[in-house]
């Protein structure tokens, strides 16, 4: 059952039209809830600036950092972009019985490029509060974020663009044992769109 539930979204999240806004962005969606699941993860992808593409991401275990990196197809003439980053993320507050939400900051840097390339480096916070049933947990959370735009290239003028987006996602895992695979969904709104849905092993 569950199997299928995934496979269908999968299906769906391929067949939802590209975004097509110029130079790919590589933290659309940023996909960090509080305490961000480590291990490897693998995406199926709508990323901003261009169309579909594959993400693969790893988090060291214990570790306040994490790496991407990916290609998508390209916004512009261009059939391909790729994209890759690093992310940095730190404890705000744990939640407890008078504020029942654990708070994160997070930042990064990454590059996303087709025929030009752009420089994004977020910086925001993320809420998220942990539900947990018999045989599943699953972490629902906002994570607004400012970022920053450096373009590089011949299409576009050099310059720096100042955006907002919020990254709506959940955690989802299929046995409350800590090591199980996550399944994870993430959508960004605002002046960087996009949509994640993958797995962590």
């Amino acid at each position: 059952m569950h199997k299928k539930l995934l496979a269908s979204c999968f299906v769906l999240l391929a067949l939802l039209p590209g975004s097509a806004q110029g130079q790919i962005a590589w933290e659309t969606p940023m996909l960090m809830s509080p305490n961000a699941p480590d291990g490897l993860g693998l995406y199926l992808m709508d990323v901003a600036g261009g169309d579909i593409g594959l993400m693969v991401g790893w988090r060291a275990p214990g570790s306040s950092w994490g790496l991407r990196g990916g290609i998508a197809e390209a916004g512009g003439d261009d059939d391909l972009g790729v994209f890759g980053g690093l992310d940095f993320a730190g404890d705000v507050h744990r939640e407890t019985a008078s504020f029942p939400l654990d708070v994160d900051w997070f930042a990064g840097i990454g590059v996303g490029a087709s025929s030009d390339a752009v420089i994004t480096v977020p910086l925001g916070l993320t809420f998220g509060h942990t539900f947990q049933a018999d045989n599943a947990v699953f972490v629902p959370y906002v994570a607004p974020r400012i970022f920053l735009d450096a373009f590089i290239g011949d299409e576009r003028e050099d310059e720096v663009d100042l955006g907002l987006s919020i990254d709506l996602g959940v955690d989802f895992r299929l046995s409350r044992a800590r090591g199980a695979p996550v399944i994870r969904f993430g959508a960004s709104v605002g002046d960087h769109e996009g949509l994640a849905l993958g797995v962590v092993f």
